[in-house]
Formats: C-alpha cells, structure tokens, sequence
C-alpha cells in the first residue's frame, strides 16, 4: 500500500565530491574513521539506516553520509532535531546538505520519494548523555522510526558507532547539575519541567581535550549492520505498539552485537604516535 506526503520538501544542494573530499581531509586525518559494511548499500535499494548517539553527537553521521556520497554516489537524507532548524547560518547550511526536521510528515515525504534516510531514535536524550551511559541506547518506548519504515517498506540498516563516547569526559551530568543550586532553582522556577523535560534535556559539563572544548582525537569506528525488514507487518497505515516492538527490539540487540564486534577490532588496531601523545597532553 502506497502513502501519499502531503508536503514537499526542498531540495538539497550538495557540493561537487571534489570539494566533499577537500572539507573532509582534515577531519578524517584527526579522527581516522573506519566503516565496515559500507561495501553492502545497495544503491537502487534504500532504507532507514539508524544511528547511536554518543556523547553530544558531533561526529555522529558525517563519515558515513561522506562515503555513502563519495562511495555509493547516495545523497543520504538525515533526519534531525528541531534545534539544528532554529540556528541562524547553521539552519541554511545544513538543509543544503540534506538535513531535514525529524517530523513522521518529513519522513514519509522522504520515503515516497524513496530517499536513503538516517535517523537517530534517542535524540537530544541520547546526546546529553549522564555518567555511566557510554554505547547504552536511550530509546525508551520510542517506536516511531520501526513505524514509519513499516508503512513505507523500508529496511531498517543499524549503524553503530564507537569512539564519539570518548572524545569528551564528562564532569557533572544532570543529575549533578539539577542537584546544585542552579538545577534547584530551576526546579523551582518550573524551568526543568517545562523545557528540559524533567532534566533528561540538560547537557551535562564535559571537558574534551585538556581542559577545553575541543574533542579528544580518538579513532572513530562505524560499522553497518544487517538489513532488519518490516515487509512481515504490511505496509498498513498505522500499528499497535505490540506490533512494532519485537523489530525494535532486534534492531537492539543487532547494536548490542555490532558495538561488540567495533570493541574488538578497537583493541586490536595500532594507535598512532602523535595520537598517543596529544591525548595525554
């Protein structure tokens, strides 16, 4: 069954891969991505690939969209938080490379025109990551992604990612701040509840490299998972909850295998000298 959007969406405008090869350089230099499973996107086959989140997320998602775009030739669609939308410049320029609203009318619009779509269920939630929570996914009841993929047809690809957890140290999380001063006037004040959503929206204090705020150079590793498919459910308009779960579920214990499987290969890879003696700096 075919589901018709009902709003269109703008194009994107990516730039030539020769200068997506020039921006990247030094990224890839202090990070050395490793991506495994890239070799097994199917160009002309497209699915929702899904994401972890690591810790303030600021490498989640961009080595994989460049090689899919330098390798693949696929302009990857990501679905992302309302906040990317309400930063002046930054809006513009995310939108150009593909960035939409995360919203289900954005994702079906996406899916009808049968775009290659990432998306990363625990959001700001996930992001904002409390002590003790590295590679733990933080997406509660939130079925929404397995929905969408089962109304349209969609794959679902997991995409884990280890190293992004590392690149900072984080020295109070929420539950911290919310205990100071600070976190009991606001608490007061209605603040937590009502734009925070009862803390789980506060941004932990993290120092990266040194004391400043430059991520550590640690090795990033990403690997791809197996496709997972919702053809069982139907393509029906919408579904129980019950129905959805058992596919997020193995989409869960996919990253609990694919996290396993980055932490080997992570112990066993060279590190580089310069990368040593920075981080210990």
């Amino acid at each position: 069954m075919q589901f018709k959007a009902t709003l269109m969406l703008p194009e994107p405008q990516f730039p030539s891969k020769k200068f997506t090869e020039d921006f990247i350089r030094p990224l890839r230099t202090y990070f050395s991505p490793q991506i495994y499973g890239i070799e097994n996107v199917e160009s002309e086959r497209p699915a929702l690939y899904v994401g972890n989140h690591t810790l303030f997320g600021l490498t989640d998602g961009i080595f994989l969209g460049v090689e899919m775009y330098l390798q693949k030739d696929i302009q990857l669609r990501t679905l992302v938080d309302e906040l990317h939308m309400e930063v002046p410049f930054w809006r513009d320029m995310v939108t150009r490379i593909g960035f939409v609203k995360g919203s289900r009318e954005h994702c079906s619009a996406l899916m009808e025109a049968r775009q290659h779509i990432l998306v990363f269920p625990g959001g700001r939630r996930e992001i904002f990551k409390k002590k003790g929570e590295a590679y733990k996914l933080r997406w509660e009841n939130r079925l929404g992604f397995v929905r969408m993929a089962a109304r349209h047809g969609y794959d679902i690809v997991p995409v884990a990612g280890l190293g992004g957890e590392e690149t900072y140290e984080i020295i109070y999380d929420a539950k911290d701040i919310l205990k100071s001063p600070l976190g009991l006037a606001m608490n007061a004040l209605g603040i937590t509840d009502r734009y925070l959503k009862k803390g789980d929206h506060v941004p932990p204090v993290a120092k990266g490299l040194g004391w400043t705020g430059l991520p550590k150079p640690e090795r990033l590793f990403i690997k791809l998972g197996d496709r997972i498919s919702t053809a069982e459910l139907g393509g029906m308009e919408d579904y129980d909850d019950e129905m959805l779960e058992p596919i997020k579920l193995q989409v869960e214990a996919s990253f609990e295998g694919l996290f396993e499987e980055l932490k080997a290969i992570r112990k066993s890879a060279p590190e580089e000298p310069w990368r040593w003696l920075l981080k210990r700096w």
